[in-house]
């Protein structure tokens, strides 16, 4: 799908770090589609270790708060949903998200699935640090016959499948933090809305370019940290003066300057 609402996404884990990256995602949806938060919340499904939460278990067995939101109607759905299978089959996943901390759970039938429902599976193993991902890069790339984009919470280096090599970028907050936290010190910024997050991931998403979609990663080269960051650190500060939540009075003329003159400087 081209567009961020028709994305069926399936998360397996369900911690509160995984439910805040579906809150995330929701608000994107929000942002972008001019749906409400609560209706883009409705494409996102959740498995923990009882399997698919939906609203029949809420009312049943009045899961954690931080379930609530994500706990849906599933009676449409006929047959098992206790494991991350059922849920590919009955769900028909366009993304699965791995925040588990489970290995091997993105199995060789899961994989299959997801290639055989989805044009360009998107297939995200977080978990980290490596043996505890849900599939490794290689797994993903032969259990899909190359057809995935794939991004995981641990680096796994070049990687070569059916005929292709692939480099799959580390979906890491390392790209995300530096500059975040740049902008709103540098704007003496009173509070972090989640509109600044997505504000991030939007900067971050700009700055990946058609080779590195080439080379199989959705983010730029690690080796181009620091002007990322710069990059995501002048729009966070952009953002906390238009919101009107930076304390510094006055938005310098120069936004990229006035952060430059911030940002520790190695070479000597």
């Amino acid at each position: 799908p081209s567009k961020l609402i028709d994305h069926r996404i399936v998360f397996l884990g369900a911690g509160e770090a995984g439910i805040g990256i579906g809150e995330l995602i929701a608000y994107a949806i929000h942002e972008r589609d001019g749906i409400s938060v609560s209706e883009a919340r409705k494409n996102i499904w959740y498995l923990d270790s009882q399997g698919l939460i939906t609203e029949a278990r809420d009312k049943a067995e009045k899961l954690p708060h931080h379930k609530h939101r994500f706990a849906h109607d599933a009676s449409a759905f006929k047959g098992p949903l206790s494991s991350l299978e059922d849920a590919v089959r009955q769900i028909k996943p366009t993304m699965i998200i791995g925040v588990s901390a489970q290995p091997g759970t993105f199995t060789k039938q899961v994989c299959k699935l997801m290639a055989e429902n989805n044009k360009v599976p998107i297939i995200f193993a977080l978990s980290n640090p490596t043996h505890k991902c849900e599939c490794s890069a290689q797994e993903a790339y032969d259990w899909t016959k190359g057809k995935c984009v794939f991004a995981s919470g641990s680096p796994f280096g070049t990687i070569t499948s059916h005929g292709r090599t692939f480099e799959p970028g580390q979906g890491n907050n390392a790209y995300i933090f530096p500059g975040l936290a740049l902008g709103v010190i540098a704007a003496e910024a009173k509070r972090i809305p989640e509109s600044l997050f997505y504000d991030t991931a939007v900067c971050l998403a700009e700055q990946v370019t058609d080779k590195d979609y080439l080379r199989g990663s959705l983010y730029p080269k690690l080796e181009k940290i620091r002007e990322v960051s710069l990059n995501i650190a002048v729009g966070v500060a952009d953002s906390c003066f238009k919101l009107n939540i930076a304390r510094v009075k006055e938005q310098p003329k120069d936004t990229r300057k006035w952060i430059q003159s911030k940002m520790t400087d190695f070479k000597y």
